[in-house]
């Protein structure tokens, strides 16, 4: 009887989210990651919780990528809890209330705006739009420029501006 060992074959969707991932842009380094890695979590109301590197857009959705302005480190049962929800909608469910800190939320939330040089309204909608137009692999390895990006050429393709 033969049994799968790879991991990969046996999950697609953690196989997709590979694949994309390494479609995405990246613009940190494995040592940037791992300085991530080693710090707690930003959000948790307990100091000590150790963390992981969590992507505030999610992978799944084919937008953010390893970048500066997208990672950040959680909690690992607060990142199982995100999973690939939106983090916007996921921070006010009910159960995750008492698990986090909101003061330290709105600092995170400030902070990843300020890294994609956005205010915290424009850095909400761009994730909102992030996971109304999901993206697959083959989308983004046929427009890998960064999602950030995108979103700002159809935020200027969806304003009509008005003839004075």
């Amino acid at each position: 009887m033969y049994i799968n060992t790879k991991k990969e074959e046996s999950h697609p969707m953690k196989n997709l989210r590979k694949q994309i991932r390494k479609a995405l842009p990246k613009n940190i380094t494995d040592q940037e990651w791992e300085a991530l890695a080693c710090q707690p979590c930003v959000i948790s109301k307990k100091r000590s919780t150790i963390a992981t590197v969590d992507h505030f857009i999610p992978l799944i959705w084919g937008h953010g990528g390893d970048v500066k302005g997208n990672l950040y480190p959680l909690g690992r049962e607060l990142n199982k809890l995100k999973s690939s929800h939106n983090p916007f909608r996921w921070i006010n469910r009910k159960e995750i209330q008492p698990l986090i800190d909101r003061k330290r939320w709105d600092e995170l939330v400030h902070a990843l705006a300020a890294e994609n040089g956005l205010t915290v309204k424009e850095f909400t909608q761009y994730v909102h739009w992030c996971e109304k137009h999901p993206r697959s692999f083959e989308e983004v390895e046929a427009d890998p420029r960064p999602s950030l990006e995108i979103w700002k050429e159809a935020k200027g393709a969806a304003t009509v501006e008005i003839p004075e």
